[in-house]
Parts: C-alpha cells; structure tokens; sequence
C-alpha cells in the first residue's frame, strides 16, 4: 500500500462563524494520526500549515519520538512519527509525491458535510488504491473543515463518516482512523 498518502490541513479552514482561518496543530493530532496511518501502511503523513510557530510544533512532536534519548528506547511510537513530514502548504505536498511517485496523486477531499458532486465510494477508492498505480492522497481538515474553493480543486471527494447523525462532529484523530480502515483495512 506504499501508494497512500494522508494530509492533515490546518489552512484555508472554516471556524464555527465561517470565517477562513489557519488552526493550531496538536500533538494529539500529529501523533495519533501517524500511529493510525503507520498502521494502514501510509507512505507518508504530511502535516501542512502556514505558520512557522505551528510547523515547529509539528518537528518539536516528531523529533522527541525520533531523535534523541526518545529514539533510542524501543518503542513504536517513534516508528509511526517517522512518516510524518510537515509542510507549509499542499502544493508543497503535492510536488513531493510527484517527485517519489514519478506520478501526480489523485486528490481526495473528506468533509463532514455533503459536498460538490465528485463523490467516490469508499469501496471504489480501496479498489483504486489496491489496484492502480497512481498515488492517492486523502485530505483531512481541522477546525470546522476545509473552504469548499480547497474541497473544489480535489479529483474527489469521499462521503461523510456519518451522514445521518444528529451530531456529525467527530475529531479529525476519530474520523481519519475510520476513513483509512474503510479505504486500507482488511475486510472488504
């Protein structure tokens, strides 16, 4: 499965008034997120903000599992942080795939709200990711989600974790762990 990759957006996000925003990154996120990714057999988990301060918070997190006194212990922690890779924005993401893939990704938005019209199954992304060639790159947003113009620019987009819920606001941590089970897990 070397060729899915996930992203966790912290810009152009909505808060809970609909203004653009940029989110602060977590080391709940960084962490679990990787710990899930490492477990479907993601490439690599970008971790993508604008802000200097926040980028350094992402490499503060990694690096005390990856470097140091940390790395030495024996522990899968440290394993799961290696994929992780912050970056200042998605094109920046997208030019690294590139360039590992020899191939551009397709792009797959998630989104808690029904959006756009480029729906994909999960059953039809396992199959693609399972059978074709071409990298697929899962985007996931923070706050209140990405601006529907950042969902707009993606191949595709998957349908919300659960669309009839009277409370459709999982964390980003929760929603991603079922996205990539029901894209990269086992059964069928």
């Amino acid at each position: 499965m070397g060729n899915l990759y996930v992203g966790l957006l912290h810009f152009p996000m909505l808060n809970r008034c609909g203004e653009i925003v940029a989110t602060a990154t977590t080391s709940l996120d960084v962490h679990d997120i990787a710990r899930t990714a490492r477990t479907y057999g993601v490439a690599r988990y970008f971790v993508i903000t604008p802000l200097p301060s926040q980028r350094q918070i992402g490499q503060r997190i990694c690096g005390f599992w990856t470097e140091g006194e940390r790395a030495m212990e024996k522990s899968n922690r440290g394993e799961a942080l290696e994929i992780v890779a912050v970056a200042a924005d998605l094109e920046e993401t997208l030019v690294w795939i590139g360039e590992a893939e020899g191939a551009s990704p397709l792009l797959v938005a998630t989104s808690a709200r029904q959006e756009g019209e480029r729906h994909i199954a999960y059953a039809d992304l396992k199959r693609k990711i399972r059978d074709e060639e071409r990298p697929v790159y899962i985007l996931f947003g923070t706050g209140w989600g990405m601006v529907t113009e950042l969902i707009d620019t993606c191949d595709r987009i998957l349908p919300p974790v659960m669309p009839e819920s009277d409370f459709n606001h999982l964390s980003v941590r929760a929603a991603a762990a079922i996205i990539l089970d029901r894209v990269a897990g086992e059964s069928e």
